[in-house]
């Protein structure tokens, strides 16, 4: 386990790239497992960075930490967030997602799509998972924007977990199962 202050231990984590190769997943991946003390234990990597960083913040900062999730990170409870990042990330992902829907139901009834969609806006037609890659590129690109300044406090924590999430999602994408859904999805009679 590590041992230090915040600043050592967030200057000690792996710095994150936005790639997906087997060698970066095994790096980023044997890192935490280090954190862990055993290269055999098969935890799972937030969960590690979560205890790692309990040892550091206070009783609030580790709460708030670990009810953070790329899920509901959307949710109204932080966007009224009184941690900055934490809020505009939220707002721009509930921004986004809000566009999305309007996007896919505009698609989905062939209607035209509102051009006032402006968090979506660039967005390339393409394959569901090719967009879904889009999409986190953007969010990359927001949780990039947003570490600007901050390097060892509670919000470069928030961050790297955000970061570090996404990240995370990008590499359970199986092109394969998600064809198979999708045509599963699509098939006449579902959802009847």
């Amino acid at each position: 386990m590590i041992a230090g202050d915040l600043e050592y231990v967030m200057t000690s984590l792996p710095h994150l790239f936005l790639k997906d190769t087997d060698r970066e997943r095994s790096r980023v991946i044997s890192i935490f497992q280090r954190y862990a003390g055993s290269e055999e234990k098969k935890e799972n990597i937030i969960t590690l960075f979560e205890e790692e960083m309990d040892k550091f913040l206070s009783a609030k900062e580790s709460e708030t930490l670990q009810q953070i999730r790329l899920q509901t990170v959307h949710q109204p409870i932080f966007q009224k967030s009184k941690i900055d990042v934490l809020r505009r990330f939220s707002i721009y992902c509930s921004r986004l997602k809000k566009d999305l829907y309007q996007l896919r139901t505009a698609r989905k009834s062939g209607k035209e799509i509102a051009t006032t969609l402006e968090s979506i806006k660039d967005l390339e037609p393409g394959t569901p998972l090719e967009e879904e890659i889009q999409l986190i590129q953007w969010q990359w690109d927001k949780l990039e924007e947003l570490m600007i300044g901050h390097y060892t406090d509670f919000e470069a924590v928030i961050l790297f977990k955000l970061k570090l999430c996404v990240l995370l999602r990008w590499w359970t994408f199986d092109e394969q199962k998600g064809f198979e859904r999708f045509l599963n999805l699509t098939e006449p009679g579902h959802g009847r």
